[in-house]
């Protein structure tokens, strides 16, 4: 019985480039997985294929009669009994060819993209370039002494123009604030190694400090409470901060600013 695909693809026959070609393209056709080529159906068309280029008078070239002894040797392995040994160590036959297919087919997208790529920038034309003829005259420039020093006492005075006079005599406009954690700890410790306690906003006050000053210095009686070195009361909402002395030894607290930054 004639199969479909040979009496569909006969006229086509003489198109493949070669035998992997010709498997592909029944791969393709029978919609199947290559990892799981049903090595007899496959094997069945590729031979109708041989069999039709035959009847035609067309000269088959040697590659497809070995793959087409390929194909048939593995569709003998796969009928014949095989030798009792471990399901683990048995081969698929067919694992060789479907690596040669793997490969071919990823050749394959990779010629019709350039395929693709030639049809589309067959029709963009590009003018050639023009040789242009630039002859380089050398002419000498005639120019007097007088005239020579007068351009380049202008040129002096253009750019003294250019100076700001005032440069030298301008200060740091912007000055950079630098405030650590460790100083505005030590400057709390100094202060409570005089008194028992004191008032936050004696210590850091709108009127006197930066609001980064005042951050930074309620961040260190947070971390001298969480020491257990100071402890911290207010009596009511927004009313006022009244940091104490606990520890005894104010100034033998190890400050480690690293270890502080990690830790938040």
């Amino acid at each position: 019985m004639e199969s479909v695909l040979s009496k569909a693809c006969t006229i086509k026959l003489q198109n493949f480039e070669g035998p992997f070609d010709l498997l592909f393209h029944l791969i393709e056709k029978n919609q199947v997985d290559i990892y799981d080529i049903p090595i007899n159906e496959i094997t069945d068309q590729y031979m109708d294929y041989l069999f039709k280029m035959q009847e035609m008078d067309l000269e088959i070239a040697s590659e497809f009669l070995v793959m087409a002894a390929t194909l048939l040797h593995i569709k003998s392995k796969l009928l014949l009994p095989s030798p009792k040994q471990d399901k683990e160590e048995e081969v698929d036959p067919r694992e060789e060819l479907v690596l040669k297919l793997v490969e071919y087919r990823k050749y394959k997208r990779f010629a019709e993209i350039l395929k693709a790529r030639e049809k589309e920038w067959e029709r963009v034309y590009y003018r050639q370039p023009e040789e242009i003829d630039i002859k380089n005259v050398d002419e000498p420039i005639e120019i007097s002494f007088d005239e020579l020093k007068r351009v380049y006492v202008e040129l002096i005075e253009r750019n003294e123009r250019k100076i700001n006079k005032n440069a030298d005599k301008m200060t740091q406009i912007l000055q950079i604030e630098k405030v650590t954690l460790r100083s505005k700890i030590r400057e709390v410790i100094r202060t409570l190694m005089h008194k028992a306690y004191f008032k936050f906003s004696d210590l850091f006050s709108f009127a006197t400090r930066s609001k980064l000053e005042i951050v930074t210095g309620f961040l260190a009686i947070l971390e001298l409470a969480k020491l257990k070195k100071v402890s911290i009361t207010q009596k009511a909402q927004f009313d006022e901060i009244i940091v104490h002395r606990t520890a005894e030894k104010l100034e033998d607290i190890d400050i480690d600013e690293e270890k502080i930054a990690a830790e938040r």
